[in-house]
């Protein structure tokens, strides 16, 4: 069984946000994705319990040792090391999701990707915190690499029912499965930023009387199967396969 193998499914990005992009609508379900999925597996999977620390980390997987950093939660099989990298491969068998395990109360992650391409092939880079989860996501669909997606949860329910769109920094999209780039997910305590290329594409505030994702404290990442979420992903074509992502370095910095 895939962990992101999904019976229902919903994307929820602000409308309060600053984005800088445009903003389009998914079918509706009472929860996140992965925080439903994510929650009921993963976690469970995840034998170590809620910790914060201040201590700052950069994980390069050109280390032969980086991915022990890791918890693997799902399929240790499509989770490996290359010479440069860690893989996250996509199989009909499942996906994979890896966790850092420490948390913060605030701080950023940041991570060097390639996603992957293929339709319903759904790459991942998310924080979230202690079930019912807040969640900070950034979220890319295989059938259209040249833009990614930003979106989060309150207690493991939507917040507005509009999800949006970015692009690299420049006059010139790129494909993000062409290549390695730079994604940042930045919780404040007045704030939420979200990063390409060090480049703020995004601005969630925090305002009196609005939901608001302060608990989303642990980074999760991986590959997932999306052909059951209502055209949003597409469906994969396994003939095309394995497919996969890559992270080439990992960094976690708490604000303490």
């Amino acid at each position: 069984m895939d962990i992101f193998k999904p019976a229902t499914f919903l994307f929820a990005v602000s409308l309060i946000g600053i984005v800088n992009s445009r903003a389009i609508e998914y079918p509706a379900a009472n929860l996140s994705e992965l925080g439903a999925n994510y929650t009921g597996i993963a976690r469970a999977l995840d034998t170590t319990q809620t910790g914060y620390t201040c201590k700052s980390e950069f994980i390069d997987f050109s280390d032969p040792s980086a991915l022990s950093k890791f918890n693997v939660a799902w399929c240790p099989q499509n989770a490996y090391q290359t010479s440069n990298s860690v893989v996250w491969r996509l199989t009909p068998d499942c996906g994979t999701t890896i966790i850092y395990p420490w948390d913060f109360q605030y701080g950023k992650i940041e991570a060097r990707v390639r996603v992957s391409p293929g339709s319903g092939v759904v790459s991942t880079i998310l924080l979230a915190g202690p079930d019912p989860a807040d969640e900070l996501d950034w979220e890319w669909v295989g059938k259209d690499t040249w833009t990614a997606q930003s979106m989060y949860f309150v207690k493991g329910q939507r917040v507005d029912p509009n999800a949006a769109f970015f692009h690299t920094p420049g006059d010139t999209p790129q494909d993000m499965a062409a290549g390695f780039h730079n994604y940042a997910i930045e919780l404040n305590k007045d704030s939420v930023k979200w990063y390409i290329d060090d480049w703020l594409t995004r601005t969630l505030p925090k305002l009196d009387g609005v939901p608001f994702p302060s608990g989303a404290s642990r980074a999760r990442m991986g590959v997932w199967d999306g052909s059951q979420t209502s055209g949003w992903a597409g469906t994969v074509d396994w003939s095309k396969g394995p497919f996969m992502a890559e992270m080439q370095w990992f960094k976690f910095t708490p604000y303490c």
